[in-house]
């Protein structure tokens, strides 16, 4: 029978490497999974090579397991936010520093001289402290979670104890570039659509505020005009403090994200982009050591959908029990079907993470194609509703001169 060697990881995040006699690939990943382990690579061992049942998987401590951190909380959440290019292009820099041999402390004092973002220079100052101190960097990162998300912590976390914080730096770097280029696509395709509707709006509210006290006279004009103002003021700020308070609550934000990955046309995209920044981000998580349960619910929550998040964490108790990661995306029932099946194609085959990174790139893309029909389709019924809108206006205000020229008519007839 072939003897395979693999690269796999327990539940804790550990990296276990060894030998398994196994018909082919998939049974060895089978079997593999019947142990608890998670294999990123099986291949066929060097010829010669023999099976010693004798022998334990030997595990790598270099990876230990990522400690579950306490709820994170900012403790300066008003001050300065960091864009997502300034957090691409620090640990872009960061990555680029450490592998020209700068020691990590010079590297974020050079980094903190370099940048512009008020914010981000204050947390590289007590990064530096800190590491001088003997603290490691992701101490500091993770006092910061309205700047430094979970991903970032953990991976940046599994790069120190690893001895990999440069591949660390890179991967964060290429994932939150595609994050911003996907929220440039969005913007730049929706932009057209929210013009024309916005104007169209601001048109019907011009209109009315300027019809606002027809037929009154003097200070009657002007206190019409302003209860109108303030009525629409006064709407919007309510339904804008209404958003709010119900986005507080999870299972009002997953019903919501949930709902808009039905809706005809619009759904389908969401629904696509949200399962690529989560296949994406698990994919990254799992390559850099993180333990698999901590990298699903990590995952769920770096893709945006509250939905999903959710899903994820209703199926950890599962993967606890030893269950599949294919089996427990297959049993959420809110990621596309394709990625379903490509995890559990990686899993199989002890290539999770690669497959996890192709579905995201063929999601991505497929959603962006759909994203520019859809903002063409929405183009054209913003422009027909901006049309409607001021049809009505048009015929309004026909009805009110018709109506007074009525009202004047039988005024002289009277006489």
């Amino acid at each position: 029978m072939p003897t395979y060697s693999y690269h796999a990881k327990d539940n804790e995040g550990r990296q276990i490497s060894g030998l398994i006699e196994a018909v082919n690939p998939s049974l060895a990943a089978a079997s593999l999974r019947e142990q608890g382990l998670f294999p990123s690579k099986i291949e066929q061992a060097p010829p010669g090579t023999t099976y010693d049942h004798s022998l334990p998987p030997t595990p790598n401590p270099q990876r230990p397991l990522s400690p579950d951190r306490p709820t994170r909380v900012d403790p300066a959440p008003f001050m300065v936010a960091v864009p997502l290019s300034e957090l691409a292009m620090f640990y872009r820099q960061f990555a680029t520093l450490l592998r020209s041999g700068v020691p990590l402390l010079q590297s974020l004092h050079a980094l903190e001289n370099q940048t512009k973002n008020t914010r981000l220079k204050q947390i590289l100052r007590e990064c530096q402290a800190a590491i001088a101190s003997g603290a490691p960097l992701s101490r500091v990162m993770d006092n910061y979670p309205a700047v430094f998300t979970a991903m970032q912590v953990e991976l940046v976390r599994a790069g120190e104890t690893g001895g990999m914080l440069e591949a660390m730096c890179n991967r964060l770097a290429d994932y939150l570039e595609r994050e911003i280029e996907i929220r440039r696509k969005l913007s730049r395709e929706t932009l057209y659509p929210k013009i024309v509707l916005s104007l169209a709006g601001l048109v019907y509210l011009i209109i009315k505020w300027t019809q606002a006290g027809m037929g009154a006279s003097g200070s009657a004009v002007v206190a019409a005009k302003v209860q109108f103002a303030v009525i629409v003021a006064v709407t919007l700020a309510g339904l804008w403090w209404l958003g709010r308070f119900l986005n507080q609550f999870p299972a009002f934000g997953a019903a919501w994200d949930n709902f808009k990955m039905f809706i005809p046309g619009v759904g389908g995209v969401a629904r696509r982009y949200a399962t690529a920044r989560f296949c994406r981000a698990l994919g990254a998580l799992f390559a850099g050591g993180i333990n698999i349960v901590r990298a699903v619910e990590i995952a769920g929550r770096a893709c945006g959908n509250r939905a999903i998040a959710q899903a994820m964490l209703d199926g950890v108790p599962l993967l606890m029990s030893g269950q599949g990661i294919g089996a427990v995306l297959a049993q959420s029932g809110v990621l596309s079907p394709i990625a379903v099946q490509m995890a559990r194609t990686g899993e199989a085959t002890g290539s999770l993470d690669d497959m996890l990174a192709r579905v995201a790139d063929f999601l991505e893309s497929e959603a962006d194609m759909k994203a520019h029909r859809l903002a063409t389709v929405l183009g054209v019924v913003a422009i027909l509703v901006a049309a409607v809108v001021v049809l009505m206006i048009a015929i309004q205000a026909y009805m009110g001169v018709a109506n007074q020229a009525m009202s004047a008519g039988d005024g002289g007839g009277g006489d």
